[in-house]
């Protein structure tokens, strides 16, 4: 049986939304770079080519994943 659903509220002026509030971490941003990269590129898109960019944006995207998960172990 269908629940009745009440409409969501309505923005109220001068109320930010949260989403236009927030950033990416760091992390997030280079896998964001790598992946516009990525679906622009024609040598990205082609399986049978490769792209110094798209190495260079997915190293740095590891790296910094990488830098996280060490600092977080040493926390610990």
């Amino acid at each position: 049986m269908d629940e009745r659903r009440d409409p969501p509220p309505a923005p109220q002026p001068g109320r930010p939304i949260l989403a236009a509030a927030t950033r990416l971490s760091p992390l997030q941003q280079a896998y964001a770079a790598y992946t516009d990269h990525a679906v622009s590129c024609d040598a990205c898109r082609d399986v049978d080519r490769t792209c110094a960019e798209a190495e260079a944006l997915w190293r740095a995207y590891r790296a910094i994943g990488d830098d996280a998960c060490e600092r977080l172990a040493s926390e610990a």
